[in-house]
């Protein structure tokens, strides 16, 4: 298999570090999903420079993120490989992406995530039906913006719990992850 460069729209699943990468992963093994990541990031360009930039959810809101060490590390995957997204409608998953830019953490999901991970639905919050989500985590984020432009993706129909481990099962169920340069 060749090495790919990534694309605009293309998610990456990392490893993730700290105590919580661990907790998502140990979530991940409770909930009896692969365990081998805890963030999520969505390509949007490379810069004059060749940077690979990213966007992300985070505690401090969505942000940029240097690509370059999620691509170096030998756990990320990835939905390189996945077809059917054309150059124009991967432009339009990185602008809805950049228009995000700043929007907050979901807290209420992870929650949420956490007790589901044990088996435990206590509520089921959904995203609007209709505009931009208020709250994101990592993979969320990823999940709304695939829905949005009616990619396939894990979590359909329950994209606000989304984690790293439904990217993970799904990347390798389909597939699609290719190696990096």
């Amino acid at each position: 298999m060749n090495a790919t460069s990534l694309q605009p729209a293309d998610v990456v699943v990392v490893r993730g570090g700290g105590l919580a990468g661990e907790m998502i992963r140990l979530g991940a093994a409770l909930a009896g999903k692969p365990n081998l990541s805890g963030h999520v990031a969505i390509m949007h360009h490379y810069d004059s420079a060749g940077v690979p930039w990213g966007l992300e959810g985070r505690p401090g809101g969505v942000g940029w993120a240097d690509m370059r060490p999620y691509i170096a590390s030998h756990w990320t995957m990835n939905n390189a490989g996945q077809p059917g997204r054309t150059d124009a409608a991967r432009q339009h998953v990185a602008e809805n992406a950049r228009a995000l830019l700043g929007t907050a953490y979901d807290w209420a999901a992870i929650g949420g995530d956490g007790l589901r991970d044990l088996h435990i639905y206590l509520w089921n919050l959904k995203f609007p039906h209709e505009g931009a989500p208020g709250h994101v985590v990592c993979s969320s984020y990823a999940a709304w913006l695939y829905e949005e432009e009616g990619w396939d993706h894990p979590g359909l129909g329950e994209e606000r719990y989304c984690q790293p481990g439904d990217w993970d099962a799904w990347t390798i169920e389909h597939g699609y992850s290719r190696p990096l340069t």
